[in-house]
């Protein structure tokens, strides 16, 4: 029984690892809100079902969206022998946020992570949990892609002046297939990995890069701190600047990197370098049937 679950099936991640899966010949289960009445998908190895519809019997659930559907998939009876879960380094380093609802958030996910694994331990499931950085590739992420959507609206992009903290933004498509080997190689009971990019760089020059990626000219507007905290505050009232606060401001003064340890030798992860181009913040053509369940 080669079958697999994905939750997050029409995430950034989910795009490349469809695909991935398919190739390698899994018979795989594509969880979309939007998936169609016919449950057919773009490949013959991709059938697409709803989150409220029971999935056949899986060997493997693979988590690139939330935690929580994750979590309602294995809480059902069944053969599942692993679970490699996508969470995020945020539940490392925005614990002690100044913000109300992000301190909430972060909280949420971290009881999802802990009820997860003790489903996992309860029931002798090997659990794979990947904590990604900043994830871009194909325009879906609410990151770097929203600066670039924020600078292409209006011509620049606000910065800190103080915008010197290190990050090391990772492609989805590299993430993807770190999942797909840590579904076939032996990760033990449990591995809690952290994955970050392949290159660490200051906040402001991984703006910079972005900023070359915009279908028009793209210029940073370096602001003062505490100006920049204001303009974040009011543009967190409108629609576009949803989600938004201030303390993103604050951290682009610090350091947000990690080492990627605890990786078994057998798998090789070797993410590429930030060097983004303008096809990295669009969907590819050859996925999006992927991205549209039905569609041909």
């Amino acid at each position: 029984m080669n079958e697999v679950v994905v939750t997050g099936a029409r995430s950034q991640i989910g795009l490349f690892l469809l695909p991935r899966l398919e190739r390698a010949g899994y018979s795989v289960q594509a969880v979309s809100r939007a998936a169609p009445p016919d449950p057919e998908g773009p490949g013959e190895g991709v059938r697409w079902i709803r989150p409220e519809d029971g999935a056949d019997q899986a060997r493997f659930l693979v988590s690139c969206g939330p935690l929580g559907l994750a979590r309602r998939f294995l809480e059902r009876p069944g053969p599942v022998e692993k679970v490699v879960v996508f969470s995020t380094t945020s539940v490392l380093t925005k614990r002690a946020s100044r913000d109300r609802r992000e301190r909430a958030q972060i909280e949420a996910i971290a009881a999802d992570e802990r009820v997860l694994n003790d489903i996992c331990l309860e029931r002798g499931i090997d659990l794979v949990l990947l904590r990604p950085t900043l994830v871009y590739g194909c325009g879906l992420d609410r990151n770097v892609s929203l600066l670039l959507k924020l600078g292409e609206r209006g011509g620049f992009i606000p910065v800190s002046t103080r915008a010197d903290g290190l990050r090391q933004p990772v492609h989805a498509e590299d993430l993807a297939q770190l999942a797909a080997d840590c579904l076939s190689a032996d990760t033990g009971r449990f591995l809690d990995f952290t994955a970050p990019g392949g290159e660490a760089l200051s906040y402001r020059e991984m703006v910079e890069r972005v900023a070359r990626c915009g279908r028009r000219p793209v210029r940073l507007l370096p602001l003062p701190p505490a100006l920049l905290a204001a303009l974040v505050r009011l543009a967190s009232l409108t629609g576009p600047g949803k989600g938004v606060n201030p303390e993103m401001v604050r951290r682009q003064s610090l350091d947000l990197v990690f080492e990627p340890t605890n990786l078994p030798p057998t798998i090789d992860w070797n993410p590429r370098p930030f060097r983004p181009v303008t096809a990295d913040f669009h969907i590819p053509p050859e996925l999006e049937r992927y991205r549209e369940p039905g569609s041909e």
